[in-house]
């Protein structure tokens, strides 16, 4: 990414923005999952 940026490849960094805020995302709905299969007793 910090190539991307020296070298002011715009599309790629977007795209590699968009990229990480969809791993970022996964990884809250994963988190989100887990604890409620763990914390089910808060939920209720």
């Amino acid at each position: 990414m910090v190539e991307a940026q020296t070298r002011m490849e715009t599309p790629l960094l977007i795209a590699l923005m968009f990229m990480a805020a969809l791993v970022g995302y996964g990884i809250d709905r994963l988190l989100s999952f887990v604890n409620g299969m763990l914390t089910r007793w808060k939920c209720a």
